[in-house]
């Protein structure tokens, strides 16, 4: 599933598998990439099943993608393909645990990413998705330089 997963036509094909396999043999599919989640955020491919995994699996089944990101959120946040694994953690599992711990990881440099080139999606997502404890850390920042935010071509 994992060399799969890095193909251009492979990851079609798993993302297609989990799109349409039971629960039970989503989770068995989605299982393959424990221990691969960073490589897979680095792929032009793999990155796609990653966050097919957060589309169409449970929090059990997916919660191994917000912990493989654990202490590196901010390096993946502000990634090309790394950032998109958080707006989905963020659609679907805003209020969950691993992600929470992962918005405050990446929160802890607000300003940085919101001014990011790809940092930027992630805090537009904390402000349509996240919890209000996150929505207001974004909006403080924004708010506490209003100009320099409006003249950046990122934020």
């Amino acid at each position: 599933v994992w060399d799969l997963s890095c193909h251009p036509l492979g990851c079609r094909l798993i993302q297609l598998a989990l799109e349409r396999a039971k629960p039970r043999e989503a989770a068995e599919l989605a299982s393959e990439l424990r221990g691969h989640i960073r490589e897979a955020l680095m792929s032009p491919h793999a990155n796609y099943v990653a966050q097919k995994i957060v589309t169409q699996l449970t929090w059990t089944g997916c919660s191994f993608v917000a912990d493989e990101l654990e202490g590196l959120a901010s390096k993946f946040a502000r990634h090309r393909f790394g950032c998109r694994i958080f707006c989905r953690l963020l659609e679907f599992y805003a209020s969950q645990e691993g992600t929470l711990r992962l918005v405050d990881e990446v929160l802890q440099e607000a300003e940085d990413l919101c001014c990011h080139p790809f940092g930027h999606h992630v805090a537009q997502s904390v402000l349509e998705h996240g919890t209000d404890r996150h929505r207001d850390t974004v909006a403080k920042t924004i708010c506490s330089n209003p100009l320099g935010f409006a003249q950046n071509q990122n934020a």
